[in-house]
């Protein structure tokens, strides 16, 4: 038995539930727990001192020496608890390396789908932003941090969080003007311009049918949860509906396209069981 803490909020929480569907886990072998990222309760005393860096997905057991924070890691244990499935780690070493490579790629900063979420290139779409639920998410965050640090000033997490997701709220309650403000509206328009840049490199890495080959593996675990959020963020409703995210990355890349090798993995991809069942819709 093991504890998947865990948000539906979460992209990356979403590996862990690929690898439980993929690796065949029943509901019974293990026991899961909501985190409520929405109001900040990542933050919470009790949670950072199961995941220190405040995010979700962990994993615990009796047989851990210590919890598992890494959606990489948690990977790997679930792939090891059931050996009689395909494992999600190939053996080959090329194949491997080219595993290793792709979960690298859509870890980069540069890849982090928060810049859809909450950044803004200019006023109209800051104006956006804030009209939408995502401003009371920086605000319910602020809170909950300026709130855990007053009474665990030990907490490492809690100054550096507060300074990031500081400018973000001073940003949306129009406390952060001028040239702060302008300069932040170009950090966001670079944003996106190595946004299509990295997806441009995917389309050149990828080994179809799938990620890294002929099977699914890690890659495809990792990849997913990515790209569904990304084309979630930009308004997508539907599982195979690249165009919301296009137009808005043509905003800053006019040229921009997705490449045919990315729309074919995702057609592969998505026409699995394990994608059925966790993506229903995209979010």
């Amino acid at each position: 038995m093991f504890t998947l803490y865990t948000s539906t909020a979460s992209q990356w929480a979403y590996v862990a539930h690929l690898a439980l569907t993929e690796k065949g886990y029943e509901p019974q072998e293990y026991t899961e727990k909501q985190v409520d990222l929405v109001n900040g309760e990542n933050f919470a005393p009790d949670y950072v001192k199961i995941n220190p860096n405040g995010t979700v997905p962990s994993l615990t057991s009796d047989t851990l020496a210590e919890p598992l924070i890494e959606s990489g890691d948690i990977l790997e244990y679930l792939d090891a608890g059931h050996p009689e499935r395909p494992s999600l780690f190939p053996e080959s070493p090329e194949q491997r390396r080219k595993v290793q490579e792709l979960i690298a790629h859509v870890h980069q900063d540069q890849l982090s789908t928060n810049l859809i979420l909450l950044d803004a290139r200019n006023v109209p779409e800051l104006e956006e932003k804030k009209a939408s639920g995502w401003n009371g998410f920086i605000g319910n965050r602020r809170e909950k941090l300026v709130k855990y640090s007053a009474s665990h000033p030990e907490v490492p997490l809690y100054a550096p969080r507060i300074a990031s997701n500081g400018r973000l709220y001073d940003i949306y309650n129009g406390k952060e003007t001028g040239s702060d403000r302008e300069d932040w509206f170009a950090e966001s328009l670079q944003g996106y311009k190595d946004f299509a840049a990295g997806l441009d490199e995917l389309d050149s890495i990828l080994s179809l049918p799938y990620a890294a080959g002929d099977r699914v593996t890690a890659a495809d675990l990792h990849i997913v949860p990515w790209l569904a959020h990304a084309l979630w963020d930009a308004g997508g409703a539907q599982v195979d509906d690249f165009n919301p995210l296009q137009t808005l990355i043509r905003k800053s890349v006019p040229e921009f396209a997705f490449g045919s090798k990315t729309k074919e993995w995702w057609k592969n991809i998505s026409a699995t069981e394990t994608f059925k069942k966790n993506y229903p819709s995209l979010h």
